[in-house]
């Protein structure tokens, strides 16, 4: 629930899980930027530009996040996806549908230096965590809890079709403050 007012934007998004050789998976850390001791991981990726595909999309967003490029050829299938609604301010409602990406690519350290100022103040570091610590962070990863995805992903196993993944986002409650909005996973298009 936001406040009645609120401003409704659609958004398509393309995300990408990536995994260095170390079978650890990179993930923004976020703590404060929502509200006082609220902490949480985000996937690299975001919001389609106009005309963009999934892979182009997913692509920029990597090297404007970490400063990695990546060829959008080289991102394979879309191996996940997810939709919900988020907000990061009572007045605003992003009604969003992800797709995710899974690429193996050597660790790096990534670049802060391309990140728009609401990320740079969002994003408090870069981590590569494992699976074991993506398990154990799993209710706080944004947009939507991978932990069981990546098992499968890691142990080399491409779904045929995009796993639907539980939305894990949030919204402003007026009553409550920020509230989950976790919903039933996507079962169908």
């Amino acid at each position: 629930m936001t406040t009645p007012e609120a401003k409704v934007i659609r958004r398509r998004c393309a995300r990408v899980l990536l995994a260095d050789e170390d079978d650890r998976v990179l993930l923004f850390y976020s703590r404060d930027y929502m509200g006082p001791g609220v902490e949480y991981y985000v996937t690299p990726g975001g919001g389609l530009d106009e005309g963009e595909t999934l892979e182009e999309g997913a692509a920029r967003e990597v090297f404007e996040e970490t400063g990695l490029r990546i060829d959008p050829g080289a991102l394979g299938p879309v191996v996940a996806e997810t939709e919900g609604d988020w907000s990061d301010s009572p007045d605003l409602v992003i009604r969003s549908r992800d797709a995710y990406f899974f690429l193996r690519v050597p660790h790096f350290a990534p670049a802060r230096d391309r990140l728009e100022d609401i990320e740079r103040a969002e994003f408090t570091e870069a981590r590569w965590l494992s699976l074991d610590a993506i398990a154990e962070a799993d209710a706080l990863v944004f947009p939507a809890r991978v932990a069981g995805l990546l098992k499968g992903l890691m142990a080399g196993a491409t779904p045929v079709a995009p796993v639907p993944i539980p939305w894990g986002a949030w919204t402003w409650d007026p009553d409550r403050g920020w509230t989950a909005t976790e919903r039933a996973p996507i079962l169908d298009r």
